[in-house]
């Protein structure tokens, strides 16, 4: 039997910090908004903006995590911590980001101090694979697009290890929906190395591995059709800003970000999914 083709990378700390420069332009030079994940739209005839949308989505992960004041919750690959400042504000918890792009956490702190929360919301450099914490250290764990970059199994069990017992994982990511085949690769092939991802795993794969590390599923919803459009979108606005986005980037390089971009949003294989899962009480 013939393994299906999957995608492989290994990406190092240059690489990643290239990669958040791109970002950077494509916020500043596009009009991408600050929260770099999917938007949530009700129907294709939804007018809401793109910072809109993504703002749609950030509430509704964060609803999932059942934050209070009091509680410790720990962001895995946080960014530029939009949502994990966010989290904060709302609900009053104790937020630790963690992630391994130096120039993505000086931001995020400097975020989280402009808006005062420097106190809730604390921002470091570290591997998500060996996090140093102690084990049932955190109330919630957060996961917001972050699992492609990661074998989930070797995640899942990390996250288990530092939530309390009881305690709630929330995960949303993209997916690839059916197989995953070689054709489909090619197409969004550049748009992973982009991003430095390592896989598109399937809703089964990841209740498999968080079975195995002792979490259950409470709640599974598959967003597809309301983040559907958030790459096309997008990809408006980075052909709109052609020009600048050359001038800034240089020609090559630019036509690398378009293509990129231009095949993941043209492929209907592509899916998201939101999960919650429980830390078993033993």
């Amino acid at each position: 039997m013939t393994a299906e083709p999957s995608w492989t990378g290994v990406f190092s700390h240059r690489e990643i910090e290239r990669t958040y420069a791109m970002l950077t332009v494509l916020e500043e030079e596009a009009d991408a908004g600050p929260d770099r994940h999917f938007g949530l739209w009700h129907g294709a005839d939804d007018p809401a903006s793109v910072e809109e949308a993504t703002g749609r989505l950030t509430e509704r992960v964060l609803s999932r995590l059942g934050a209070a004041r009091g509680s410790r919750v720990l962001d895995v690959g946080c960014g530029n911590g939009r949502p994990a400042v966010r989290l904060a504000q709302t609900s009053g918890a104790s937020v630790v980001g963690i992630d391994t792009d130096d120039r993505a956490l000086r931001a995020a702190a400097a975020y989280a101090q402009q808006l005062g929360l420097g106190h809730a919301v604390r921002f470091q450099h570290a591997d998500a694979l060996r996090p140093p914490f102690e084990d049932a250290s955190f109330d919630a764990a957060l996961a917001f697009e972050s699992t492609p970059h990661f074998d989930v199994a070797e995640l899942y069990g990390v996250l288990a290890r530092v939530l309390r017992p009881g305690g709630r994982l929330v995960v949303e990511t993209p997916y690839v929906r059916g197989r995953t085949t070689r054709e489909l690769l090619d197409r969004i092939g550049p748009y992973l190395s982009l991003l430095n991802a390592v896989s598109l795993d399937p809703p089964h794969v990841h209740l498999a591995a968080a079975r195995q590390a002792g979490l259950h599923i409470t709640e599974l919803s598959d967003l597809t059709e309301s983040v559907r459009g958030s790459s096309s979108r997008l990809l408006a606005r980075l052909e709109k800003a052609g020009t600048r986005l050359t001038d800034t980037l240089g020609a090559e390089q630019a036509g690398r970000l378009l293509a990129a971009f231009s095949g993941w949003a043209e492929a209907p294989e592509v899916g998201a999914i939101l999960m919650t899962f429980t830390r078993t009480e033993h």
